[in-house]
Order: structure tokens, then sequence, then C-alpha cells
């Protein structure tokens, strides 16, 4: 049995729905003030995506949780790719290139976010080499399903009561995200009821988050418009085997209140989602926002590369922190933002790519702007 960091258990005091109207020095909190029906709604609404899978030092892994729990962040979501940690064959949990057991990395993050008093929510999906049909790319389905229900059984069993939020695969809706097969919601759905039944057997208390669909206006075999998508996924009786329904939310060039159109992205298209579960019943289970925000590339940014087009970095850092705040005001069934990103390491993620961004500090750990105005809205503390 792990003790409770002393970080965790300062950020455990504050992280329900008690906090006062107003801190100490007189910021205003942006938390939910009245309880929504909504079970998995009661949550700090405070996330942000974390790539530190992706980190070879500890003390980035550290500074980086160190700074998320500074800023008043409560929950990280981060990778858990099934080909990173079940290789080279089924039951096999070690990395021959590297000559260690790949356990070791994650037992880490965990460690890493428990010390600082975060709680994660595992994004898994990529089945391994082993897994998929032979020939298909990164990204295909499982050949076996019930391949992917014993690895998250052993995943969940690992970190039985420190991990309890699991997001079956991601953005399934576009081919890229489905090893270049055309989406498949009848095909997602029976995986996603794998998964459930999978984490639900280990411990009722796990949170099964259905995956998060890419906003889009295409219907081809490259993408599906993730309205038409969730809706034939709901037809299937998807909406039996999740806790939650992650959703994406990027604003693009529009602000927090823009109203929501079928033939518009923007930031609450996340409506029409909660429209068409409504409609299948599903009122009772709450919406995590997967990745959330806006985009701030320079303005001499390459117009072929905005595919989230832009805002300047003052509109990216107020209308981040006024979604947060639409949102908790609006919608009594939103529960956690996660927002894109925190950081990347910078071999991966160049400034000439537009991605680069969304980030909340530099690859130096150097915070931008957004960074201090969510940790103002978080925390209630001021900043010069």
């Amino acid at each position: 049995m792990r003790l409770l960091g002393r970080r965790a258990f300062i950020r455990g005091a504050g992280a329900g729905l008690t906090l006062a109207a107003t801190a100490t020095c007189g910021e205003p909190l942006v938390h939910r003030t009245q309880t929504s029906p909504i079970r998995l709604a009661n949550v700090s609404p405070w996330g942000v995506n974390t790539f530190l899978d992706l980190e070879v030092e500890t003390w980035k892994r550290r500074k980086t949780v160190d700074m998320v729990a500074d800023a008043g962040i409560h929950w990280i979501k981060q990778h858990f790719a099934w080909a990173d940690i079940e290789i080279p064959a089924k039951g096999q949990y070690f990395n021959a290139r590297w000559r260690q057991a790949t356990w070791e990395k994650y037992d880490e993050i965990m460690d890493l976010a428990g010390d600082a008093g975060l709680e994660v929510i595992a994004r898994v999906d990529r089945a391994p080499d082993w897994a998929r049909p032979p020939g298909s790319p990164v990204g295909a389905a499982p050949r076996a399903n019930g391949d992917f229900a014993d690895f998250l059984t052993t995943l969940a069993t690992r970190y039985r009561g420190r991990l309890r939020h699991f997001q079956i695969w991601n953005e399934p809706n576009l081919a890229v995200e489905w090893g270049g097969a055309a989406p498949d919601p009848e095909g997602y759905a029976a995986l996603l009821r794998v998964a459930f039944l999978a984490l639900k057997s280990v411990d009722d208390a796990n949170i099964v988050m259905a995956a998060p669909m890419a906003g889009t206006l295409e219907e081809s075999p490259r993408a599906l418009n993730e309205l038409l998508y969730l809706d034939r996924m709901y037809d299937q009786g998807a909406g039996e085997w999740f806790d939650v329904q992650s959703a994406n939310a990027f604003g693009l060039e529009h602000p927090p209140d823009a109203p929501p159109d079928p033939d518009v992205l923007n930031f609450r298209r996340v409506e029409l989602v909660r429209e068409l579960m409504t409609g299948y019943g599903l009122r009772p289970k709450a919406i995590w926002l997967n990745e959330y925000g806006w985009n701030a590339s320079p303005p001499d940014m390459d117009p072929g590369k905005l595919v989230w087009r832009r805002v300047d970095e003052v509109q990216q850092a107020a209308w981040t922190v006024d979604g947060v705040r639409f949102g908790l005001a609006n919608w009594p069934w939103v529960g956690v933002f996660n927002v894109w990103f925190f950081r990347k390491p910078f071999e991966l993620l160049g400034a000439d790519q537009s991605e680069f961004y969304f980030r909340m500090v530099d690859p130096d750990f150097t915070p931008r702007l957004m960074y201090r105005e969510v940790q103002r809205a978080a925390t209630g503390q001021s900043f010069p």
C-alpha cells in the first residue's frame, strides 16, 4: 500500500465542490458551484493532456506533473499505448530494444502523478503487431477483441485503486485512427463492449469512457461526421457499455459562446452530441472533453497548416477559461475539460507546425499566457 504523498494530501482537501467562491487573494475560482444531478459531472473541471510516455528523463516527467499540480489542474489525460506495453507477444511485457520491462515507465508515471495529487485518465488503444491482422498498420483494430480485453484486465489489475478512468480508443471515426480502414461504428461498439466488461470485472468502480470522435463534416471512407458515427454506434446499444462519453471541443476561430450548428465546427458543437445522447436515453451519462482549446499559431503560419484555424495568444488564454466557465454555467452534464495540451518534447513537435501552438508551456517549461490564466482560474491565486 502506497503512502499518500504530501502534495496529494494537501490537494485532496480542495478537489471537490466545497471550494469557496473566491480565494483569499480575491481571484474568482472557476468551478461547478451547484451539484449536478449527473454524478460524473461533479468533478474538478480542470484537466490537461500530457505526454509523459514520450519523455526519456525522469526529471522532465516530475517537472511536468509538478507544474500541472501547481496550476490547480486535477486531471491528466495520458496515453497508455497497448503496443508500447505488451510486446513482443501476448503476455510479454518487455522491450528488447531497450532491454527493460515495459511496465517500468508507466509505474513511474503513475507514481509521479500520485505524488503530485493528480488523477490519471488512461487513453488505451493501438494494438501491437502480434494482435493486429497481418500487414495492417498501427491503429488497426485488434483481430481478436478478446486480446484487448485481456490487456485491459492486466492494466486495470496492476493499477487497481490508483487508475480508475479508461478511455477506449481515440477518434475511430477517422480512418487514420482505425488502421486506414473505413470508420466502422458497429465494429467499435463491439470493441467497447468487451472493454467495458473486462474493466468492470476487475473493479466495478472503474469508469469506462467511450472514445472521443474527431469533429468533422466529412462523410467518406477517410472520415465520418462524428454525429453520424455516434448515431450508428448508439444504435448498436453502445450506450450500455460506457459511463462517460468523451468528446473533442476545439473552438477554431469561434468564441466560446458561438452557437452550435450542424454545419459548423466550434466549441459548442458538443451540444449536438448531447442532443443525440438524450435521444437514445443516455441523459444520466456525463460528457468529458478529451481535447479542448484554441490554437494560437503566429499570423505568418502557412494557411495550409492551420487545420484548427488560429486566434492570437491573448484570445487563446481568455477563451480557454471562458469556455470552462460557459460550460459549467450551462451544461449540467459536462465534467472534465482536458486542455490540449500541456507540453511536448521539442524533438517531436517543432515551431513550424501549427499543433505546437496549443501548448501551455514551452518545451523548456517556460509557461505561456494560457498557463497563467488557467492557474488563476483554477487556484484563485494572483500572478504578475
